[in-house]
């Protein structure tokens, strides 16, 4: 090619054919590809530019996917929690229909003594609630015939005889003497003090002490307080009537009527003993201490065995429960079971949410299986309505939480997206190409082509001339 001369017109139009055809063949790249940077050499700082931000919106599409997975696992939790709530709302009303049900618990009491050891009406209950008891005081009274003296010294509730040989004429500090050393004899760990002119005080930490009188023994004035309560009463009113002295509280627990001590201050501590009298056998006094009990008797058992389906529906609604807090998983996550969500949304992991898991079972709600008979007090079943309605505010706070979250991510899942197509369209206008103009450039090219054609053809004529010479 380099022997062959070209005229200088000829040179020039051909090499203005070949920057046409460059042009052309760029031109046709970018109508073809549709970006006017394919490659590193077309425009490195767009190139990689452009590069940086298709890789960004890559990475944040990939979170994308995390973020709606995180939010369906938030909606099989809520959608859980709506059925679990509907559950909670039949249990009340279960417990409501049981506790329409009339059933009136008695309790049968029989003859009971006080501590002063005045026996009392058949059929009643009595609590001693001294705000001291101990220690009591008595005061041994002369002699007026020789013979044995006695009284009844009440300790724990338990009863312990004391006999004393008196004098014809024996003053009451003798017999005084004389019963401090009967008490001291039994070894009940109490202390006598001799006050002389015959008063002692008897006292003996953690016990509870009461004598009952006797010809020689005047208790005075630490007779002991009683509430006197008809055993005959629906249980209901006798809690009530015990619940309204300032020292002591009754509540049930498993069927049992059962008397406490009360803090009011100074008068009353916890510490408190208390006394229910209400049995014959003074040694088996029905909670001879603190936090005794009462035992109760129902006495309409066809109340009761309608109550008692009403149990057996209960619990199965607990089962449910805890059957669907347990169906609640979506892709191995649970979070009705204290299963945590964690949900990035960035690419270098620096943002994120981490959603905790809540025990939405029956237990995580503070609710308990009821025992068959249960609910044969209607407090009992006062009882479980209150813890219904404690779960019921629970699952709607768990169900505020999840929907916050839920919020969170799918705001954030919206961010996302549009973030991405910022990238993308941002990458977008440093390589693509305007295919309007590219389409304009190709056809001023082609003509351009044509012309450089014609041009060449006319500078190959003078050359042309020669041929004329043969």
């Amino acid at each position: 090619m380099a022997d062959i001369s070209l005229t200088a017109s000829m040179r020039s139009n051909l090499l203005s054919l070949q920057q046409t055809q460059d042009l052309m063949d760029q031109t046709q790249e970018r109508l073809s590809t549709g970006k006017k940077v394919n490659s590193a050499i077309d425009n490195p700082s767009s190139y990689y530019t452009a590069q940086s931000l298709t890789n960004r919106a890559s990475d944040l599409s990939s979170l994308l996917d995390s973020m709606g997975q995180g939010i369906q696992t938030i909606q099989a939790a809520n959608e859980a929690i709506e059925s679990i709530t509907s559950f909670a709302e039949q249990l009340k009303s279960i417990a409501n229909s049981a506790r329409d049900i009339s059933n009136n618990m008695k309790t049968k009491v029989s003859t009971a003594k006080e501590p002063s050891g005045e026996t009392k009406e058949a059929g009643n209950i009595y609590i001693d609630t001294r705000t001291n008891m101990e220690e009591v005081n008595i005061t041994a009274a002369a002699s007026s015939a020789a013979g044995k003296g006695e009284l009844t010294l009440v300790v724990d509730g338990k009863e312990h005889k004391i006999t004393f040989d008196q004098g014809a004429s024996a003053n009451a500090a003798t017999n005084a003497g004389l019963i401090k050393a009967a008490i001291d004899d039994l070894n009940l760990g109490l202390t006598v003090t001799d006050g002389g002119s015959g008063a002692l005080k008897i006292s003996g930490e953690g016990k509870t002490i009461s004598v009952a009188a006797a010809d020689t023994v005047a208790t005075g004035a630490e007779k002991a307080t009683a509430i006197k309560i008809d055993a005959n009463s629906d249980v209901n009113a006798i809690m009530e009537k015990i619940n309204g002295n300032a020292n002591v509280k009754a509540s049930l627990e498993n069927g049992k009527l059962v008397v406490t001590a009360k803090e009011t201050g100074a008068a009353a501590t916890a510490e408190q003993p208390i006394v229910v009298f209400g049995d014959d056998a003074v040694d088996e006094v029905l909670g001879s201490s603190f936090g005794g009990t009462i035992d109760t008797k129902v006495t309409d058992e066809e109340a009761i065995a309608e109550r008692n389906k009403y149990v057996e529906q209960y619990n199965e609604v607990l089962e449910q429960i805890d059957a669907l807090a347990k169906d609640a998983s979506y892709k191995g996550i649970n979070l009705l079971q204290e299963n945590d969500l964690k949900v990035i949304f960035n690419e270098d992991r620096s943002s994120s949410i981490e959603i905790k898991g809540v025990d939405a079972s029956s237990k995580g709600l503070g609710l308990e299986m009821v025992e068959k008979g249960g609910w044969n007090v209607d407090t009992a079943i006062d009882d479980a309505i209150t813890q219904v309605e404690g779960a019921i505010r629970e699952l709607r706070s768990m169900a505020s939480d999840f929907g916050n979250n839920y919020s969170i991510v799918q705001t954030r899942e919206d961010f996302t997206e549009n973030l991405i197509n910022v990238l993308e369209e941002g990458a977008d206008k440093l390589t693509l190409a305007d295919m309007n103009e590219e389409g304009a450039n190709m056809l001023a090219l082609q003509t351009r082509q044509q012309l450089a054609v014609n041009s060449l053809s006319l500078a190959s004529q003078a050359s042309q001339a020669v041929l004329q010479l043969f």
